[in-house]
């Protein structure tokens, strides 16, 4: 595995950043999932806004056909044990050739980018046609080599999902996408349950693809709230994929894992915030803390009455704030001097009311 660390692939981030969005990139790129056709066109757009006006860097939608996706007579246990039918779901929610054309225009007139996840070269001949900046492939075709080897092909950045799946798998993948000659690739850390435990979340396995691969890694959240977004910029993920949904009372597929415009503008906050609040680990006196030193940290003050010519004792003195005066570690340095001045109970000890 360590044949894939290189310079170049280690860099791929920047090149897939760069491709993304025109400014160089100091926090994760935040991608609001919107999935297929949930809702009518115009709630999806509602969607769209939403990630927009949260901050999100890119929407992404879901682009398949029940025909070249399922199998009649396939189904989903679903997470509350209800078993339905994959292909009557995947046709209910099929976005055509016009809603992508619809939703291109509408991200073009707001100012967001989107990309989509396909799941059949069709979806991709789909996709050509509007240009997108990369594409995602989910955690159900990872073990799909040729799928992946197509979409590798087409020499646009690749965003993978790692869920389902072990290292093993994943070796073999990226083995796949970079014979296909392109490196331009992220990884995504993911745990495939609607919702997922934040106990199941397993983060620390960003750092294990990081190290096996040499390839940037990031998350696909499909946790309740935040946390392991937050946690994962902080271990280095470079990607934070959410689900984000209008309202929950729409009970939209997916919508137990997906976050409301106030929560995802939530998320959107405290994931850019983990670079700054990180730091650059230097241990040094903020500015901000300048202030604070002297009010806060303490001095030697008379706790008695000293007369002129008394040798200073410890039992004389006290320690409390401010630091105007002696600091505390120049203690042993007082004791045994003679005071030079009357010193009253409670007066702040200067260098100047000692003998040297």
């Amino acid at each position: 595995m360590g044949a894939y660390r290189s310079h170049e692939r280690i860099e791929a981030w920047g090149v897939l950043a760069v491709s993304l969005l025109p400014e160089a990139r100091t926090t994760p790129l935040i991608i609001a999932e919107i999935g297929a056709k949930y809702a009518s066109l115009d709630i999806m757009q509602q969607m769209v806004q939403a990630a927009k006006e949260c901050g999100a860097d890119l929407v992404k939608f879901q682009t398949y056909q029940a025909e070249t996706i399922s199998t009649p007579g396939a189904t989903f246990t679903m997470e509350d044990g209800s078993i339905i039918s994959q292909y009557d779901f995947f046709k209910a929610y099929e976005l055509s050739e016009a809603d992508h054309a619809a939703l291109d225009d509408f991200c073009r007139d707001i100012g967001i980018g989107w990309l989509s996840t396909p799941s059949h070269p069709n979806d991709v001949t789909l996709l050509e046609r509007f240009d997108p900046p990369a594409y995602k492939t989910g955690s159900d075709d990872l073990t799909n080599l040729p799928f992946l080897r197509y979409i590798a092909e087409q020499g646009r950045p690749m965003i993978v999902s790692t869920g389902m799946c072990t290292l093993g798998e994943v070796e073999r993948a990226v083995e796949t996408i970079v014979a296909a000659g392109n490196q331009n690739l992220v990884l995504l850390h993911c745990v495939v349950s609607y919702p997922a435990r934040a106990e199941d979340a397993n983060l620390r396995a960003i750092q294990t693809l990081q190290q096996a691969f040499g390839f940037p890694v990031g998350l696909s959240d499909h946790t309740t709230d935040e946390f392991t977004s937050v946690l994962a910029t902080a271990l280095g993920a470079v990607v934070i994929e959410k689900h984000l949904t209008l309202d929950h009372a729409l009970k939209l597929p997916d919508h137990q894992a997906s976050l409301d415009p106030t929560a995802f503008r939530r998320l959107v906050e405290r994931v850019r915030l983990v670079p700054a609040a990180l730091g650059d680990g230097v241990k040094r006196i903020l500015p901000t803390e300048e202030k604070w030193r002297r009010a806060a940290r303490k001095s030697l003050f008379a706790i008695v009455d000293i007369p002129a010519g008394t040798r200073i004792e410890p039992d004389y003195l006290t320690i409390r704030r401010p630091a105007d005066g002696i600091h505390p570690h120049h203690l042993e340095l007082v004791i045994g001097r003679s005071a030079r001045t009357d010193i009253p109970a409670g007066a702040l000890i200067a260098w100047n009311m000692l003998s040297d």
